[in-house]
């Protein structure tokens, strides 16, 4: 069989393939004694690797429930920022300030009275009007209704 199947090899032997794959693999070991034997050597490989490591120790629940308990109540005490004393001394302060500006209005509103206030409202609304100056006064140069005409003719015409 001209494909190995070298990298499912280690799969294969743990376990770990579906069982499509799995019967492919199997099925090219029964035909290719080479591939047998890279199975055998990895197998043994394997087995001694597992026999080398110790295996884990044991579980201590309630300690780990302790462990668990005592990060969370640390980070609940670190989030709890707002209950430091200058943190919320700087809050209120700043609470009442806000307060105090809007009770007493903050700085006066301007009346409809005064011509200036009105003028340097209206320019306020058309300021991106302004910021294209060069644009509004090239078309000034196009009052000629007649020239507005024949360019809509040429737009007409290049569409169509």
């Amino acid at each position: 069989m001209a494909d190995h199947p070298k990298t499912d090899l280690v799969p294969y032997l743990r376990g770990e393939l579906a069982p499509a794959d799995r019967a492919r693999v199997a099925r090219h070991l029964e035909g290719c004694p080479e591939c047998r034997e890279d199975a055998a050597a990895l197998h043994g490989l394997i087995e001694t690797l597992g026999r080398s490591v110790p295996p884990p120790p044991a579980i201590h629940w309630g300690r780990w429930r302790a462990e668990l308990t005592a990060r969370r109540d640390a980070r609940r005490g670190r989030h709890a920022w707002w209950w430091r004393p200058v943190p919320l001394a700087l809050s209120a302060s700043l609470a009442g300030a806000l307060l105090v500006l809007v009770v007493l209005g903050g700085p006066g509103t301007p009346t409809g009275n005064d011509l200036a206030v009105v003028e340097q409202t209206l320019l306020g609304r058309r300021l991106e009007l302004l910021r294209q100056l060069s644009v509004v006064e090239r078309l000034e140069l196009l009052e000629d209704l007649d020239i507005i005409r024949q360019l809509d003719r040429l737009a007409a015409a290049s569409e169509g």
